[in-house]
């Protein structure tokens, strides 16, 4: 379907979700269409605004462990069938606009998957920090992430305290004595980039140490490089490095990304968060040594876990007021409703975590303004919601302190399915700066491929080989 088609549609979706009248919260049997076309017979929660239950569809092998275990690379892409094939069907929106780049780029800074960076820390404190004695006051150079058995047990407290952001107002520190490093230990005690990123933070940024900073390092980088080659940079992003590379950029004045950037690729964005990261909050969140519920303990206070959460709005890329995205037994959630949510659940510190995230780069989401290529997947079933239709939220259950019973089934919306981690309104998003590039004279190129779930192969790997040819000044096709 071309790009203008499959905008049209899923705008009309939106448009008739938006026309729904109110109806009380009643308990239907609907029957609908599964995932290999048989038809089936489920039991659904008609919401109070009338959404139809037939925009929905049941992800029958449920919810992955957390909505980032896909994005770091360390665990199995998501695929479909078609991931085995040479050739997609695309979308391929293009402004119009096209730039010969000569002799090329002075350096490429690439902003990899969710948490593929390893972080490594020290302390020292005075005294116990949040009353916890049994962490030690002194903690020589030791790798914090991927977290390894020592540090849970009696030491999950200590773990969680490390971990874990420190919101004070409007800023977010580590706790007293603490320094953080990127990659592996021990760390350096110089501020030189080394690669990665804190990828526990989104566009709002600890300012106490270097590298949770980070765009300060990486902005002298990219200066000092530039001017010893008399050339631009290239930012690289995948998976959950798109949105960090676009909050890198749009942390500088666009004169400063006009001067500095030649070009922004993002590979497998996820523009608009994921719908899968509410997960970690509901249910916990396993990776390496780190059990669920201390994994849950850990995510509610990860800033970019809420970062990520879907932006309530009435524009085609945003979740509007209609559209539930948490059903319980007798209550339902939209975007509009998740900071009540997490009132609800006894959560209101990470109410203020979440409501300090999601006024930042994301919400507005402005054109970065420099030549821009994304390639997305979509067409793939995607975590569009939750259900816990046995229980409604309580503190009790679903505090801080304790570990739901990860009971909640996965929803997914067939005409916003992405690539198995982002929706369509997430992968795709790239497309809303079309219209403010054109007009600047700047590229945009934001090219779909039906099918393709979250790792650009085959086709898409052909059109990125293209771009990367055409940066470096090489012989290339037509991209």
């Amino acid at each position: 379907m071309p790009a203008t088609m499959r905008a049209a549609t899923t705008a009309a979706a939106f448009a008739l979700m938006s026309s729904c009248a109110a109806l009380p919260a009643v308990r239907v049997t609907v029957t609908e269409l599964g995932f290999d076309d048989a038809v089936e017979t489920k039991t659904m929660t008609q919401t109070e605004d009338g959404q139809a239950p037939d925009d929905v569809d049941w992800l029958e092998d449920g919810p992955v462990g957390h909505g980032w275990e896909v994005l770091d690379g360390t665990s199995s892409a998501v695929h479909s069938d078609a991931d085995t094939g040479e050739d997609y069907e695309t979308e391929k929106l293009d402004n119009g606009v096209h730039r010969v780049y000569g002799e090329g780029y002075s350096t490429k800074v690439n902003f990899g998957g969710y948490s593929s960076t390893a972080l490594c820390s020290k302390y020292t404190r005075d005294a116990p920090f949040n009353g916890h004695t049994e962490c030690p006051l002194t903690q020589d150079w030791y790798t914090l992430w991927p977290p390894g058995k020592e540090q849970f047990g009696k030491h999950t407290p200590c773990f969680l305290d490390e971990i874990r952001a420190h919101q004070s107002g409007n800023t977010l520190n580590s706790p007293p004595g603490t320094t953080t490093r990127l990659n592996k230990c021990p760390g350096h005690d110089d501020d030189v980039w080394r690669g990665g990123y804190d990828w526990r933070y989104g566009g709002i940024r600890p300012q106490d140490n270097p590298d949770m900073a980070l765009y300060p390092e990486v902005k002298q980088l990219l200066e000092e490089k530039n001017a010893k080659d008399g050339k631009k940079a290239v930012i690289e992003s995948n998976s959950g490095g798109t949105i960090n590379a676009y909050a890198f950029l749009m942390t500088q004045t666009e004169q400063w990304r006009k001067d500095n950037i030649l070009a922004f690729i993002a590979r497998d964005p996820v523009f608009g968060g994921t719908i899968s990261s509410i997960h970690s909050v509901l249910a916990g969140w396993s990776k390496a040594a780190m059990d669920k519920c201390s994994g849950r303990k850990a995510a509610i206070f990860i800033p970019s876990v809420l970062w990520m959460w879907p932006r309530a709005g009435e524009d085609q890329w945003s979740w509007n007021k209609t559209e539930v995205v948490v059903w319980t037994k007798s209550k339902n959630y939209t975007a509009y409703d998740l900071p009540e949510m997490l009132d609800d659940m006894g959560l209101p510190e990470v109410r203020k975590l979440l409501e300090l995230e999601q006024k930042d780069f994301l919400d507005t989401f402005a054109p970065p303004m420099v030549d821009t290529y994304a390639f997305y997947g979509f067409g793939v079933k995607t975590q569009g919601g939750f259900v816990l239709d046995h229980r409604d939220f309580d503190p009790s259950t679903d505090g801080p302190h304790v570990c739901p019973d990860g009971k909640d089934k996965a929803i997914t919306r067939p005409w916003d399915d992405g690539d198995g981690v982002g929706t369509y309104r997430s992968t795709a998003r790239a497309g809303a700066w079309e219209d403010a590039h054109t007009k600047a004279g700047v590229v945009l190129k934001n090219y779909g491929y039906k099918g393709m779930g979250h790792t650009c192969n085959n086709q898409c790997k052909k059109d990125l080989q293209c771009v990367n040819d055409k940066l470096a000044g090489k012989p290339h096709g037509d991209c």
